[in-house]
């Protein structure tokens, strides 16, 4: 059924091609690491949320937002690997103190009609992140993100023994602090910079980068850490 529908949509014409309406985000991103900044696309519907480099053919992160699975497609290799996070949620411990600030900036130039204010998220005293976020502007793709971020921090499990406090907020206890307040358009960790370059509340994307090749291997998942309770 698949194929026939594929060749129908060949006969007609890309326009004809099935489509799903989809928010879209475009960031550049730096890492000390890396000799050049690499794109970093999310595409939120209402039942996915897509992590890729802005290709369409390459490999990209899938999460189901009901089922709430994380799938990693690799077209190079032809393989599917299925994470499946833990139901609960963890909490912090009584030792790790979480704190924010979030600072106007009357003087900066508008985004979406308002003007951007500057969120420094701290641990344990120490800060951890400084983020320009925009508020009120593109929740249906942060909301996506959001659910994400819990179901990573529910995948990562106990935090390693070398983890400081600012990257056991940021992994496992508070992964969507740096959302909660806006849009993120500028965001600064660990020597990492991310720059939002584009955004669009609804765009037609074709449903197709929504699915999960039928034909790749599917790869066993590395053991889960023991669950935090």
């Amino acid at each position: 059924m698949h194929r026939w529908i594929l060749a129908l949509s060949l006969a007609l014409g890309p326009e004809w091609l099935p489509a799903v309406e989809a928010a879209r985000l475009d960031y550049l991103v730096s890492e000390p690491e890396l000799d050049q900044p690499y794109h970093s696309r999310i595409l939120v519907t209402d039942a996915f949320v897509r992590l890729d480099e802005g290709d369409d053919d390459g490999a990209y992160t899938l999460y189901n937002r009901v089922s709430h699975r994380i799938v990693n497609v690799d077209p190079e290799e032809e393989t599917v690997l299925v994470l499946s996070p833990p139901q609960r949620q963890p909490r912090p411990p009584g030792d790790l103190a979480l704190d924010h600030s979030l600072i106007p900036q009357p003087d900066a130039p508008e985004v979406a009609g308002r003007h951007p204010q500057r969120l420094e998220l701290k641990a344990n005293g120490r800060l951890c992140r400084v983020v320009m976020v925009v508020p009120g502007t593109m929740e249906k793709a942060l909301q996506g993100l959001r659910e994400l971020r819990l179901a990573l921090g529910r995948l990562q499990g106990a935090p390693d023994p070398g983890m400081d406090p600012c990257e056991q907020a940021e992994l496992i206890y508070a992964p969507t602090r740096y959302l909660d307040h806006g849009l993120p358009i500028s965001d600064q960790r660990a020597g990492q910079t991310r720059l939002l370059i584009g955004f669009d509340r609804a765009l037609e994307m074709d449903d197709r980068l929504f699915e999960v090749p039928a034909d790749y291997r599917l790869v066993a998942p590395p053991p889960l850490q023991e669950e935090v309770r």
